[in-house]
């Protein structure tokens, strides 16, 4: 009898927690930033400046330092993307979740003013920093800063490079 009352509790303790949990955090975020800047400095020094939007997703479990996103930007001019970043954000749910990420990125020009780059597929490396504001369980305002450095020319290893810096604000939600 004794038994059959310790199993009994221990089913109970078991089952009791799982009853009351609440929904699972959902964990892939997509963000549309319509708002967004950038400064393209190239290999003579020269700015570019103009505005672009944004469409990017991140993934991220609930006490994890680490998560993985990316994004694809377009302006006029050109189109970049960073199919994948890491990210380091702190654990655990918060209201607002600061990151820092690296990736590799890629771009391509949209003028036939630009045709040597538009020839080519340009690669870089990206670094990013941004924080999300949680304002429900689905929805979120995000803000985004980007440091893109790509080769000039089709050669990822090419000294002659170009930066691209650029900033967004935009409406996230989770899927």
């Amino acid at each position: 009898m004794r038994r059959l009352a310790a199993l009994l509790s221990c089913l109970a303790s078991l089952v009791a927690p799982v009853a009351r949990a609440e929904p699972p955090l959902r964990n892939l975020g997509v963000t549309v930033a319509p708002v967004g800047a950038y400064v393209l400095t190239d290999t003579d020094g020269a700015h570019e400046r103009g505005y672009t939007a944004s469409l990017g997703w991140g993934y991220r479990k609930e006490y994890a330092v680490m998560e993985v996103g990316g994004h694809v930007a377009s302006s006029r001019r050109r189109t970049e993307a960073t199919p994948m970043s890491i990210r380091i954000t702190p654990p655990g749910p918060r209201r607002v979740r600061p990151y820092l990420g690296a990736g590799a990125s890629l771009l391509v020009a949209h003028e036939k003013q630009d045709v040597a780059a538009s020839r080519s597929l340009q690669v870089g490396a990206e670094l990013c920093g941004g924080v999300g504001v949680e304002l429900g369980r689905q929805l979120f305002l995000s803000a985004e800063a980007r440091y893109q450095n790509f080769s000039a020319g089709g050669d990822p290893f090419s000294g002659e490079r170009q930066a691209l810096t650029s900033g967004y604000l935009g409406l996230g939600f989770r899927l």
